[in-house]
Formats: C-alpha cells, sequence, structure tokens
C-alpha cells in the first residue's frame, strides 16, 4: 500500500513552495480562465503602452511590474504544471490499471461461475451468480423493463412499411459475455 500520509505530505510541501498559491475555486475557475486566457496579448502591449505614455501610467490602473512578474511566473512554473500534469494522471492510470486488473479477473470469474453454476455441482454458485448477475446489468445500466407496457394502436399497413417494428429484434442476451472474457478462466489458471 502506498504511504499516503506521505505522499499528502510531499503536495503540502509543493504547495508551500509556490509563492501566493491559491486552491482551485470551482465557483470562481470560469472567470478567472476566460480572463487569462487574454494575458499573453494584453499584458506585453499594456507593459509597453504603459512604458511609453506618461499620461497613461499615471492614470495607475496597470501595475507594469507586477505583470512583467505574472508572464515570468507564468514561464517559470510551465514545466511544473506539466510535471504535475504527468503525475496525476499516472497516478489515476495506474489506479486504474489496478483496478482493470482485479476486475478482468473477476468478470473472468464470473464467466466461469456462469458455466459451473448451470450443472449440479455448481448449486452453492448460483446464488453468488445472480448477485453478480443483477451487479452487471446495473453497471451496464441495464433495468428490467416494466411489467406492464401501454398498448398503442395498431400501425396501418402504410405505418408499417415506413417504420417498421424495430422492438420486434432479437433482444441482446445479456448473459453472453465477449468471446476474450469466457476464455479468461483457462488464461487465468496459467497465471
Amino acid at each position: 500500500m502506498p504511504d499516503v500520509d506521505l505522499l499528502l505530505a510531499l503536495i503540502s510541501q509543493i504547495e508551500a513552495n509556490i509563492p501566493g498559491f491559491i486552491p482551485f475555486d470551482s465557483n470562481d475557475a470560469k472567470r478567472v480562465a476566460n480572463v487569462s486566457r487574454f494575458a499573453k496579448d494584453v499584458i506585453p502591449k499594456m507593459i509597453a503602452t504603459v512604458s511609453s505614455l506618461p499620461s497613461v501610467a499615471g492614470m495607475n490602473t496597470f501595475d507594469v511590474v507586477e505583470g512583467k512578474s505574472s508572464l515570468a511566473f507564468e514561464t517559470a512554473m510551465q514545466p511544473v504544471i506539466q510535471a504535475l500534469s504527468a503525475l496525476r494522471d499516472g497516478a489515476q492510470f495506474t489506479t486504474d490499471s489496478r483496478l482493470a486488473r482485479s476486475t478482468g479477473q473477476g468478470l473472468a470469474t464470473y464467466a466461469w461461475m456462469k458455466k459451473t453454476a448451470k450443472g449440479p455441482a455448481g448449486v452453492a454458485l448460483r446464488p453468488y451468480r445472480d448477485d453478480m448477475a443483477l451487479t452487471m446489468k446495473k453497471v451496464l445500466n441495464r433495468r428490467s423493463k416494466p411489467a406492464s407496457k401501454p398498448s398503442a394502436p395498431a400501425p396501418t399497413a402504410d405505418q408499417e412499411l415506413l417504420s417498421p417494428d424495430l422492438a420486434a429484434a432479437k433482444p441482446v442476451d445479456d448473459d453472453d459475455l465477449p468471446e476474450d472474457l469466457s476464455k479468461a478462466p483457462e488464461e487465468a489458471e496459467k497465471d
């Protein structure tokens, strides 16, 4: 298991070393992103304007030193932002990969359970298989159809010709897993 406390302490140290660090605020993020997208075009032009025209500088509406500092800060932080983004993506991918490996084993076991539960030796497996089947339907967002369906008026011959009854198509069998998963129990025994 990872030393979560150590990792969180390291993240806190990184935050403490970012001058003026501001935690993400979802309420203000959109406004900040919309304004900051103009930074690389607006700030250099304002620096040039305020530095060249004393009448504009006298208004004290734009801080040239802060503008230069903001651009330098953004340039300096780009490698850090990229590294942290790669770290975040890598941590998520590592977590997802571990979950996927265990889930794949679980699905392979479920495929084996479905086959074995049909025989006389699988009586004890049936409640677990049924529970897993409900879980699979829930995850796949497949719900049972309502018991009664309101009846619609029968279509006319013209309507049937123009609009075939798609409900009459063969329903998908929820119990069939992809072929690669049905072979998984044999593969799992090799590992």
